[in-house]
C-alpha cells in the first residue's frame, strides 16, 4: 500500500516526500479521495481502523458524488483529477499510471468487468462497459462509449468508440511512476 501511495504522490509532483503527501492531501481533492480509497481497502485487517477508514471513505463518496468501489484492483500511480460523478465496481482492474477525470463510468455486464492497462487516460464522461480489455498506453476520449477491446497505443473516440489514432497516451500521462 505504501508503494501505491508514494506512486500516487509522484504522479502529482514528480517526486515523493512526506511533505508532498500532506500537501497533496490538503490541496488535491482527487488525491485525497484516492488516498481514502486505498486506506479503506488496505486497513481490512485492523478492525477498529478499518471501520474508521471505510466511514471516512463513504463520507468522501457523498461529498464528491462518486460511486467508486474501494475493493477494485488499482495499480500504483492513480491520478484522479475530478472525482465528481465517477463510478466503478469492485471487480474492475486498473493498471499503473492511470489518469481519470470526472464523470467516468467503468461498468460490468453479464458478470464480466473491464480490465484497463497501464498508462491509460480516461477522458471526461467516457463509459467503459462490459468484460473488455483496454490496452496499455491508451487514451479514451471525452464522452466515448467503449464496448469492445482497445489495442495498445490507441486513441479512441466517439459513440461507439473507434480508433482515431495510434499515437498512444505519452502526451497525456504526467509524471509516470516506475519502480
Amino acid at each position: 500500500m505504501l508503494n501505491n501511495i508514494r506512486a500516487d504522490v509522484f504522479r502529482w509532483y514528480g517526486e515523493y516526500s512526506w511533505l508532498l503527501l500532506v500537501k497533496a492531501f490538503l490541496s488535491q481533492k482527487g488525491f485525497r479521495f484516492v488516498l481514502l480509497m486505498r486506506l479503506a481497502k488496505h486497513s481490512r485487517r485492523i478492525p477498529g481502523l478499518n471501520l474508521l477508514c471505510i466511514f471516512l471513505y463513504k463520507v468522501a463518496k457523498i461529498i464528491y458524488t462518486s460511486d467508486v468501489n474501494y475493493r477494485a484492483s488499482i495499480g500504483p500511480g492513480l491520478r484522479v483529477h475530478h472525482v465528481f460523478g465517477t463510478t466503478w465496481g469492485e471487480h474492475v482492474t486498473i493498471g499503473r499510471n492511470a489518469t481519470i477525470v470526472h464523470n467516468v463510468t467503468i461498468a460490468g455486464k453479464d458478470g464480466a468487468w473491464p480490465v484497463i492497462g497501464d498508462n491509460v487516460y480516461l477522458g471526461t464522461g467516457c463509459c467503459i462497459l462490459g468484460g473488455i480489455r483496454i490496452g496499455n498506453n491508451v487514451v479514451v476520449g471525452a464522452n466515448a462509449v467503449v464496448t469492445k477491446d482497445v489495442p495498445d497505443n490507441a486513441i479512441v473516440a466517439g459513440i461507439p468508440a473507434k480508433v482515431v489514432s495510434e499515437k498512444g497516451s505519452a502526451d497525456f500521462i504526467v509524471n509516470p511512476w516506475s519502480d
